[in-house]
């Protein structure tokens, strides 16, 4: 016996099990590390593959703040199209009907669409919880910030135009259809 009153017998006994119990931890703690890794690369590869479809807006959940009021009605197709995400925007209020087709490029590169008077350029920037598609003319810069819910059946747009006249923030709740 030592002075610490264990017998030495058992010391190489005690150290072999703190190895093992050391090293089955550094193994769970690295394998841990893997799965967080894969699933954060898996979360932000996947937003623009999820809003792929056709989404209706749900008016009751959606908040508008500009001048112009809220639109009776709010329909929004993304289709996924090479390396590109094409998105159709259908609006109803007051004045009428319009519509207008957007080209995004995926890889983050500028996309211009429209010509003279309409032409404006387009950026998709990916976070891991949300996209954000960018729109920037002369009047200034459009943007909406696209999250999913987790069921992958509500899409939340905040919506922020920055231009000379001011600034104006909207909520647009969508229900996929």
């Amino acid at each position: 016996m030592h002075a610490g009153g264990v017998h030495t017998l058992y010391e190489p006994v005690a150290f072999s099990v703190l190895m093992e119990m050391n090293m089955r931890r550094k193994i769970l703690m690295s394998l841990t590390a893997v799965v967080i890794s894969l699933a954060a690369v898996l979360v932000y590869a996947q937003p623009e593959k999820d809003v792929i479809g056709t989404w209706k807006m749900d008016a009751s959940r959606s908040e508008f703040t500009g001048s112009h009021g809220a639109p009776n009605d709010v329909v929004i197709r993304f289709e996924r199209e090479d390396g590109s995400l094409r998105e159709t925007i259908k609006v109803v209020n007051a004045a009428g009907e319009s519509s207008r087709t957007i080209n995004y490029s995926l890889d983050g590169a500028e996309t211009v669409n429209g010509s003279g008077d309409e032409r404006i350029k387009t950026k998709v920037v990916r976070r891991a919880d949300a996209i954000i598609l960018e729109w920037i003319d002369d009047g200034g810069t459009f943007t909406r910030t696209l999250k999913l819910s987790n069921d992958r059946r509500i899409l939340s747009i905040k919506a922020h135009d920055a231009s000379a006249d001011g600034k104006i923030d909207d909520l647009i709740v969508l229900e996929r259809q």
